[in-house]
């Protein structure tokens, strides 16, 4: 148990990493302090979010684990609650989630053998008069149940992405900067597409064009019941509104049909789900998909986004999740995705805005 003040960081856990990599940065509940109840976890938390807040800006990711008051989504929302300024809903994504608490949904309803490639949450939105900074600042996850094999959230620090790639690409980039087309069905036929009610939260077709139109976007409803998406152009780098550091910050190595989502093995791996894969094809790509180019309405290089991807593959990390960790991302800094993995898996998320008027 603590005391009646607040235990300094050290006091209360242990702060390390696995191996060499800094990300993430655990902070483990030392053995006498396992215990320790919500409420002064929480209390314990909001003493020492700037501190908190300074090591996710140096490592990009913070593991919490091996405190046992941590079980479900009501602790895992009392925890980002306290080290955040405001918890955001998922309205405008693109992966396909389930509500599960509040605004704590589930990681995502991808089948478990498909593969998530490293991105940063919601990075394809666009910056607007209505919306400055539309993106949030953290995601975050909870383990409730441990994957029985594979299944870890592997990590990139976008920092060092934006560091290793070719000059000339980035040049490209952040020159020609980006555009983003979606095709949105009404219904889901494969399993795991996101419709545009759950993009726009709303089944009314009126409501979607309000919301659409408060992000600049432009939409056409399409004959089999589904909605064409343009967006408004959006930058391909950023830099860190608190740390000021430049970021590579994007979505174009997945949001593009050479891709996804409709490329791979997505019924599955065995002999017949390969072949209802590739007869539902054609028909799949074109009530589903997103597409991008850059700003003009150019295309992208193949090439370049190959090179984006496989730089992503070769600075990523990995951890292996237990049941308890609570794991908080810096979303501007840190890329996450999902290895495919064997039943059952249980890995909640949320996302989360900081204070941004205190930072000027």
């Amino acid at each position: 148990m603590l005391t009646d003040s607040p235990a300094s960081l050290t006091e209360l856990a242990v702060l390390k990493t696995f191996g060499s990599s800094p990300l993430p940065l655990i902070i483990e509940a030392k053995p006498a302090q396992a215990d320790v109840s919500r409420e002064e976890l929480l209390a314990w938390l909001k003493e020492h979010r700037s501190q908190l807040d300074r090591l996710l800006h140096k490592h990009g990711a913070l593991l919490f684990r091996n405190f046992k008051c941590l079980q479900g989504a009501d602790d895992f929302e009392a925890v980002i609650k306290a080290t955040s300024h405001t918890m955001l809903d998922y309205a405008g994504g693109t992966t396909p989630r389930s509500a599960i608490s509040g605004k704590i949904v589930s990681s995502t309803d991808a089948p478990s053998h498909l593969t998530i490639g490293l991105h940063q949450e919601m990075s394809y939105l666009e910056p607007s008069p209505n919306f400055p900074d539309p993106t949030p600042d953290k995601v975050a996850f909870f383990c409730e149940i441990e994957p029985a094999a594979g299944g870890q959230t592997p990590l990139c620090d976008m920092r060092i992405v934006l560091q290793k790639l070719p000059q000339d690409l980035i040049d490209r980039f952040e020159s020609k900067g980006l555009r983003l087309t979606r095709q949105l069905p009404e219904t889901k036929a494969a399993g795991y597409e996101v419709t545009w009610p759950t993009v726009f939260g709303t089944a009314d077709r009126s409501e979607a064009e309000a919301f659409a139109a408060k992000r600049g976007w432009r939409i056409e409803w399409t004959d089999d019941g589904g909605v064409r998406v343009f967006q408004q152009p959006s930058p391909s780098t950023r830099c860190h509104r608190v740390t000021g550091e430049k970021i590579w910050f994007n979505q174009a190595h997945l949001l593009h049909t050479a891709f996804a989502p409709w490329t791979g093995d997505f019924l599955g791996p065995s002999p017949e789900e390969k072949a209802e894969a590739d007869r539902l094809r054609p028909a799949m790509s074109t009530r589903f998909f997103y597409q991008s180019t850059h700003a003009d309405g150019s295309e992208l290089l193949v090439s370049d986004l190959e090179i984006i991807r496989k730089t992503i593959a070769d600075t990523m990390t990995m951890f292996d999740w237990k049941a308890g960790d609570l794991l908080i991302c810096d979303n501007k800094l840190v890329a996450h995705g999902r290895q495919p993995y064997t039943p059952p898996r249980k890995i909640l998320a949320a996302l989360a805005a900081d204070d941004r008027q205190a930072d000027h």
